[in-house]
């Protein structure tokens, strides 16, 4: 099994919240794994988790109807 190098450092570069980040991250590896064919040939061999990360890693995931400012929020 390989191992994915990156730190939390990476992801916050693209997104400040790590949490919104993992949210993103974990919908489109949903995504990938309800619509296989939804994702290049060579991330076929990762699992749909690892595949997502390294989309988001490479900012290759779009994100516009993502509300921060509401995630940011307190009730």
């Amino acid at each position: 099994m390989k191992k994915i190098d990156f730190t939390i450092e990476n992801v916050e570069k693209i997104m400040q919240n790590k949490y919104a980040a993992t949210i993103i991250i974990a919908n489109r590896a949903k995504g990938i794994r309800e619509n296989i064919g939804d994702q290049d040939d060579e991330m076929r061999k990762f699992k749909p988790p690892v595949a997502a990360l390294k989309e988001f890693l490479a900012n290759k995931l779009k994100f516009p109807e993502f509300n921060i400012k509401k995630i940011n929020e307190e009730d």
